[in-house]
């Protein structure tokens, strides 16, 4: 017959301990299994990834994918460039002084010249030569234009035109605008049988100006030795 242990004998007593650790190791591996949420990965997983490259990079969005693509929305202070500053007294100031005034005299840069039709009748032919406006404000002009006629080689022919009477008034010339003041000379064969040479070039002063205007042109042919201008108007 086999022995028996009774509860009370040594051998029982060492063998309780012994299941006792028993069980506590089994609580450990199932505790241990339990917080990695599984089982552990094997080494053939982790050699896939580049050295020192950690799971959470790895597992991020890559540079192809959609969501890194997708550009960032502007910034609040983000719009459409914004002119430069104008420098003060440059645009705004032609406009405040858009209405003639005292001293506003028009000058070669801010007008264009040319001869008109001639106009033939009694013997005497007149010829209107015309100031525009071409500046952004009105301006004025007040007398007589000097005119003289001028050869290709700059020489002048005759003398410059004599002032008829009257002076006139002072004119304005709005932007756009045109004025004028009449050429005078006579028909050929009304007094005398000689003319001028025809001009290559009209050389003009607009009134009160120092600067001239030129233009090209062969008229007024001059006849009679008259050769005359009156003020615009």
């Amino acid at each position: 017959m086999g022995t028996s242990t009774q509860p009370g004998s040594a051998s029982a007593r060492r063998t309780r301990p012994l299941l006792a650790a028993g069980a506590v190791t089994l609580l450990a591996v199932a505790a241990t299994a339990c917080g990695n949420g599984g089982p552990p990965r094997s080494a053939s997983s982790s050699s896939l990834l580049p050295p020192g490259t950690s799971a959470s990079a790895a597992a991020s969005p890559s540079p192809s994918s959609p969501e890194s693509a997708t550009p960032a929305p502007p910034s609040a202070t983000s719009g459409p460039p914004q002119p430069a500053p104008t420098a003060a007294g440059s645009a705004s100031a032609p406009a405040a002084r858009a209405s003639g005034t005292p001293g506003s005299r028009c000058t070669v840069t801010g007008l264009r010249m040319r001869l008109g039709t001639p106009d033939h009748g009694a013997g005497s032919v007149y010829y209107p030569l015309r100031f525009t406006n071409t500046g952004s404000r009105t301006c004025t002009l007040d007398g007589y234009p000097g005119v003289s006629l001028i050869r290709g080689d700059g020489s002048t022919i005759g003398r410059p035109a004599d002032r008829t009477p009257p002076h006139g008034t002072t004119v304005e010339v709005a932007p756009g605008q045109t004025v004028e003041a009449d050429l005078h000379t006579l028909n050929q064969g009304i007094k005398g049988g000689s003319c001028w040479r025809r001009p290559t070039f009209l050389l003009v002063y607009p009134p009160g100006s120092t600067a001239s205007m030129s233009l090209a042109t062969s008229s007024p042919l001059v006849c009679g030795g008259t050769f005359e201008v009156g003020a615009v108007h």
